[in-house]
């Protein structure tokens, strides 16, 4: 028989504080909704009206669906929307920083997440089948070899010997290897001349049709987005031929002709003696006829298929990296991660889920323009060399590889950082930032100088890099703000630019100089000039065109203003791999005697006085007459006068010297990484973070002045004091690391996890490693001094490193671009 239990009273009483909370936290949801989202709303190229669907849980007016959360839910989700009291936790992970953005950032009230609107627009022509729709404008992003609003017009880019120096017209100019006859180098060239078969989208250079290994095109009525009859194996710069055909020697190339169109030459024989540079992306192995994966931003969310950086994406997607979903696209279905899995790890795109009712997101929300490919993606295409302009690409068994030689890798390492991020949002409306993706510094180098094209200099030939630049730059800005109303909105206060070059944003024209701008160079002085000992850099001298720049260049910026304002710009670190830094002892390396009192391997240029503002001569004179070596330790010099791997030699240092080169110094990253004491010697400029960490705390700054008595200056310093700054530096080298880009981590772990093995074998007496042909646990106590900083143990990567150290500083700025 049933019985019937009477439930308690305080059953009853708690139920109904859960609905006064529930009640609460619908109010409150909904002030938030409305504040944030239906206030101030811009009508214009995002703005995509009724045809767009609304967020998950929010109606189209910016209010809360009542019945899209049951009321424990909406009672989880006022907590949320509540800032979060400060905890020990929070006040560790903020040690060492400067103000309150740290704390601010990890105890900030969440806001409501919105899936990201999607349209049903068509484009013209469908993109003349060779690029990618935009459902929400109808405009095209179109990849190499062709451009406007719906793909149609074919944009050329020929191999070439000798650029235009006047006209809109590119000539397509047939190689001519006499023109080197006599020639000082093949530095008189443009790196893109080709004496064999060139492909005029890219500029790309191959063997000869007539070749048996020759490049043969698609037919002429095949459709525009074919592939080749046959690749052909690449012909780079250094695999031209440096004889006439009669035998005439030319500086066209450095290879004999025999050795490439000869029985047993490249361009003729299945395994030639002579092997060529893989140089374009998608192709290796020992005869470049190995098909890889391209490097594309995102990997194209998997949603697209990547043609050297540029994404066609799959019918129902679209954007840069294709996260962008039309209306009736479906997103359940699995995308190419799965059948590719060499590019599930980097793959990762939360701003394009569905988000469910309730869920939250932190701020700052930040969109990154959907433009013209031109000034982004193009510049991928248009790379020659696999490893410059990105920071990872694929080698042998499409394995991940990290690039460390193009130093300007946070270019598209930052923006890829951010279009997998959580703080990254598809609804322009919700964003508290305006990322504008202007690759800049892949211009400058490589593509700059290759070849000849509408898009190889904006505008001018002319030997200043920094002109082309700054044009390229304005256009960007011209077109964003024709195309989107969220410029005018605060005059770009709330727009942030990246400037990787060596000397930062001190080129950056005058009309973008309210945004945040994102640079290596601090430099703060204002009524500047060029510091750059490299001419073609040099943007204090005027070049003028009477068709390409009547007026010059020098009038679009405005020396008054500072290259850097740490009250509203940033110095970020460089991006270094982790094998960079494998030896550190923060990672987890070996103990070391830090046995040289300061260290510094670097260029010296000792006659050219323009460099590094001759600090570096100056230190490298005093320390040769000085005999700083066998006096103290201090070592300074070229990377021939100082052998050993550059990991180890940091981290056996106590003090590492930061001075600049032609701008921006990447000693200041590569010390701090190393936990060796930062010496800076540069007035008027701010390295990085320095105004945002504390770096008085573990840093020994200078005056250029005094740089010749450096021995005294560090000397001076307790062992005491060296031991702290040690520490202090500790706390916060993370954040001077892009520990948690998603190409990295896997290889960070695997570094950590290399070093607890070998500390696991030295505990146990195991080891082989050796100091002096000694084994290391048989060593005098007195030669193994302590290496501090000791390793963090169990050490995150994707926690509190550089790229979240930008995105909690942005958050901290948000109220100043409101004004």
């Amino acid at each position: 028989m049933a019985v019937a239990i009477k439930r308690p009273r305080r059953r009853a009483t708690a139920a109904l504080a859960l609905a006064a909370v529930a009640a609460l936290g619908f109010l409150l949801l909904r002030s938030v909704y409305r504040a944030t989202y239906a206030s101030g709303a811009v009508q214009g190229y995002a703005a995509a009206g009724s045809n767009l669907k609304t967020a998950a849980g929010a109606s189209s007016d910016g209010t809360l669906d009542d019945s899209s959360l049951s009321a424990a839910a909406a009672a989880n989700l006022a907590a949320r929307l509540k800032p979060k009291p400060v905890t020990e936790a929070i006040r560790r992970r903020c040690q060492g920083t400067k103000g309150t953005w740290c704390v601010d950032y990890h105890t900030q009230p969440e806001v409501p997440a919105r899936t990201a609107p999607r349209g049903n627009k068509t484009c013209s022509l469908d993109c003349n089948k060779v690029g990618t729709c935009s459902a929400l404008s109808g405009l095209c992003r179109c990849p190499a070899g062709w451009r406007g609003f719906n793909c149609l017009h074919p944009m050329k880019r020929y191999c070439t010997h000798k650029y235009r120096t006047a006209g809109f017209e590119v000539p397509k100019i047939e190689p001519d290897l006499a023109v080197g006859i006599g020639g000082p180098s093949m530095n008189m060239l443009p790196r893109g001349h080709c004496s064999g078969f060139c492909d005029d989208t890219t500029a790309g250079c191959y063997c000869p049709s007539n070749t048996t290994y020759g490049r043969i095109p698609a037919p002429m009525d095949a459709p525009l987005d074919s592939p080749p009859v046959r690749q052909g194996r690449p012909m780079f710069e250094y695999c031209q031929p440096n004889k006439l055909p009669n035998g005439t020697e030319t500086v066209w190339g450095v290879v004999d002709p025999e050795e490439l169109f000869g029985p047993e030459g490249w361009c003729m024989a299945e395994r030639p003696k002579l092997r060529c540079l893989c140089y374009l992306d998608g192709w290796g192995g020992d005869y470049c006829d190995e098909p890889q994966e391209m490097f594309c931003p995102n990997q194209c969310n998997g949603r697209g298929e990547c043609q050297v950086g540029f994404c066609k994406c799959h019918e129902g997607w679209h954007g840069i990296d294709c996260a962008h979903r039309s209306a009736d696209a479906d997103g359940s279905k699995p995308g190419l991660e799965v059948e590719r899995p060499w590019i599930a790890n980097l793959v990762h795109t939360p701003a394009a889920q569905d988000f469910p009712p309730g869920a939250t997101r932190k701020r700052p929300l930040i969109y990154v323009y959907e433009m013209d490919s031109e000034y982004s993606t193009l510049m991928l295409q248009y790379r020659h060399g696999v490893g410059n302009c990105v920071p990872r690409y694929f080698g042998a068994g499409n394995k991940t590889v990290h690039e460390n030689v193009w130093v300007y890798m946070l270019e598209s390492g930052f923006l890829e950082m951010l279009l997998q991020s959580g703080h990254r949002t598809l609804d322009p409306e919700e964003a508290d930032y305006f990322y504008v993706p202007v690759l800049v510094s892949c211009f400058i180098y490589p593509v700059r100088d290759t070849a000849d094209s509408l898009r190889d200099f904006f505008y001018f030939t002319g030997q200043n890099r920094a002109m082309g630049g700054i044009n390229m730059i304005l256009e960007a800005y011209h077109w964003i703000r024709s195309h989107y109303p969220y410029w005018d909105r605060r005059q770009g206060r709330d727009h942030i630019w990246l400037f990787t070059h060596d000397e930062g944003s001190c080129w950056a024209p005058a009309a973008i100089k309210n945004s945040i701008i994102l640079s290596h160079w601090g430099r703060k002085d204002p009524d500047h000039i060029s510091g750059t000992a490299y001419g073609f850099d040099n943007y204090s001298v005027e070049y003028r065109h009477p068709q390409f720049d009547p007026d010059g260049f020098e009038n679009k910026l405005d020396p008054r203003l500072p290259c850097y304002n740490p009250e509203k710009d940033l110095v970020m670190p460089l991006m270094k791999r982790p094998d960079h830094y494998r030896l550190s002892p923060l990672i987890g390396g070996p103990t070391r005697e830090r046995r040289w009192l300061a260290f510094h391997r670097g260029r010296v240029q000792p006659d050219n006085p323009v460099y590094s503002r001759r600090v570096r001569q100056r230190i490298a004179k005093a320390a040769q007459e000085g005999k700083w070596l066998e006096k103290y330790n201090i070592t300074v010099g070229e990377r021939e006068n100082i052998p050993g791997e550059y990991s180890e030699l940091l981290a056996s240092s106590l003090f590492c010297l930061v001075m600049m080169g032609d701008g921006w110094t990447a000693r200041m990253d590569d010390a701090t990484l190393h936990g060796c004491i930062p010496v800076i010697i540069m007035d008027e400029v701010d390295v990085s973070f320095e105004s945002i960490i504390d770096l008085a705390a573990f840093t020994v700054r200078i005056p250029q002045s005094d740089a010749e008595k450096l021995p005294e200056i560090l000397l001076a310093i307790s062992p005491e004091r060296r031991a702290e700054m040690q520490r202090n530096l500790a706390r916060v080298w993370q954040r001077f690391a892009y520990s948690g880009y998603r190409a990295y981590v896997p290889r960070f772990r695997e570094i950590q996890a290399m070093h607890a093995a070998e500390a696991a074998a030295r505990a146990a007496g195991n080891e082989t490693d050796t100091i002096g042909g000694i084994p290391r646990h048989q060593q005098p106590a007195s030669q193994l001094a302590p290496s501090l900083p000791e390793t963090v143990p169990d050490l995150d990567p994707e926690a509190d490193d550089a790229f979240t150290a930008a995105m909690a500083w942005l958050y901290s700025r948000i109220p100043a671009t409101r004004g």
